[in-house]
């Protein structure tokens, strides 16, 4: 989902028009053997980057391999940021389906994949902080789950779907691209080349281990998860300077300018944090 999609349905969900669901709304749901698959065929699936890299390093790759043999970039064409979908799932069955009906990467699957039918908007606020709403995705035709018996509190869903450390990781990448289309208004400069210059950040952390000489045991997955995306906030916001958008322009104006290169900051923030 992107920024524009989760503005949106928040604007629709506060307005009305869109029906929210709290936290302790009952709802019934359970998957049926009959559609087993059902909803894994001609579907746009969005990743953001700890999707891939869970998924890659469940299948025993990196993330540039996995990027390359199971997802398409498309740039958002409201601000040129990178967007990762699933090539197969939209032309087709997923690449990750078998004939049974079943996913070999389920253990790991995507935030979107495991939270259906419940699909939820997120609203950074200037100061600080997030809003959050949940509500019920539309119902499918092919979908048999809608009529099973089995009851849950949206809490209950949430939780049995190990969805919450999920939405934590996506929350940051999408305050990322929030900071990135606001306050530095990436849309006036961000092209192809800027884009594809981040992609290791946000979806080749092996590449970056290599590069640095950060292991896996000095640095968990999660750590540096999160020094990847100061990182890119960082390279950012210097990039953003040199054209004349955000807080590095007044920063640049001040008579003790830290005489640090931006390269070198990034450098200390992989290392150190």
């Amino acid at each position: 989902m992107t920024l524009k999609m989760h503005r949106d349905l928040f604007s629709r969900l506060e307005s009305g028009r869109s029906g929210e669901i709290t936290m302790e709304d009952t709802f019934s749901f359970e998957c049926d053997a009959r559609c087993m698959g059902r909803c894994c065929n001609t579907i746009k699936i969005m990743l953001d980057p700890w999707d891939v890299e869970a998924m890659a390093r469940h299948l025993g790759m990196g993330g540039k391999e996995f990027l390359g043999q199971f997802c398409e970039l498309e740039e958002d064409p409201h601000t040129g940021w990178p967007y990762v979908k699933l090539y197969e799932a939209e032309r087709g069955p997923c690449a990750f389906l078998m004939e049974e009906g079943r996913c070999t990467v389920y253990p790991v699957r995507s935030r979107n994949c495991r939270t259906y039918p419940v699909g939820r908007a997120v609203r950074f606020i200037p100061e600080g902080g997030k809003e959050e709403k949940f509500f019920m995705a539309e119902k499918q035709a092919f979908c048999f789950g809608h009529s099973g018996a089995k009851a849950w509190t949206l809490r209950q869903w949430l939780d049995d779907a190990d969805s919450l450390e999920y939405y934590e990781r996506s929350d940051l990448y999408f305050e990322l691209i929030n900071h990135v289309t606001d306050v530095l208004q990436c849309r006036r400069w961000m092209n192809s080349r800027t884009a594809k210059m981040i992609m290791p950040f946000l979806y080749g952390p092996e590449v970056l281990r290599t590069k640095m000489g950060i292991s896996e045991e000095a640095v968990d997955h999660q750590e540096f998860y999160r020094r990847r995306l100061r990182a890119v906030k960082v390279l950012l916001t210097e990039m953003a300077a040199g054209f004349g958008f955000g807080p590095a322009v007044k920063d640049s104006e001040g008579e003790d300018v830290e005489d640090v290169s931006v390269m070198e900051k990034v450098k200390d923030i992989l290392l150190k944090g």
